[in-house]
């Protein structure tokens, strides 16, 4: 990794951090790209991954419903940060 990125923090966890290094070695660019999507959606659904990992074994319909509005949402963060938080 380059340099610290806002998410990097992510890193901490031992499975974030595995997931990521297996990414990295396909791809470094794609690694980086990957942690930031994870870490934005973190901070607009209010979970961590262990979290959202638990939020979709309980009701993975309600989990995708909630990654499709971050991603189809052009005001996403702003909405989703308030509607989704703490729903998991």
């Amino acid at each position: 990794m380059r340099g610290e990125s806002k998410y990097s923090s992510l890193l901490g966890d031992a499975q974030v951090r595995r997931w990521h290094a297996n990414l990295a070695r396909g791809s470094p660019v794609t690694a980086e790209v990957a942690l930031r999507r994870l870490g934005k959606l973190c901070e607009v659904l209010g979970l961590n991954p262990k979290q959202m990992v638990a939020g979709a074994r309980r009701d993975l319909a309600g989990f995708q419903d909630a990654v499709e509005d971050v991603d189809s949402s052009p005001l996403h963060i702003q909405e989703l940060s308030f509607q989704h938080r703490g729903r998991f």
